[in-house]
């Protein structure tokens, strides 16, 4: 193979199966806090997710249909889910290098099959 192919060449995994229970965030909040020691006045900012039960994918541990484990990571990777009934699921955010967040929508109770076909785009 050619260097140029092989630069160009993108790699491919099919996961066939994978059941995600990853629900939803319900909401973000920010809040404020104040506190009053010793008449010093401190606030604190913050913001919290409730609810946010985003599973957490490893490519490291996904198995492809030939049984081969992914690599660690993967140079700008693309998830791709495949539904395999009338319950959906989906990425949240980015895909990582070492990683992504799926949840399954909310009408579901409970975890839905799908399955995955993940592209490493290169660089």
């Amino acid at each position: 193979m050619s260097g140029y192919a092989l630069v160009n060449t993108k790699r491919s995994w099919y996961i066939p199966n994978l059941n995600i229970y990853g629900t939803v965030v319900w909401g973000e909040f920010e809040y404020i806090v104040t506190e009053n020691i010793n008449s010093v006045i401190s606030v604190l900012f913050n913001s919290l997710s409730i609810g946010d039960n985003s599973q957490l994918i490893s490519y490291k541990d996904l198995i492809d249909h030939k049984g081969n484990n992914l690599p660690e990571t993967l140079v700008n990777p693309k998830v791709i889910v495949k539904q395999k009934n009338e319950e959906s699921a989906f990425i949240v955010g980015d895909e990582s290098s070492n990683g992504f967040k799926i949840v399954r929508s909310g009408s579901s109770s409970n975890p839905v099959p799908v399955d995955l076909y993940i592209i490493e785009m290169g660089g």
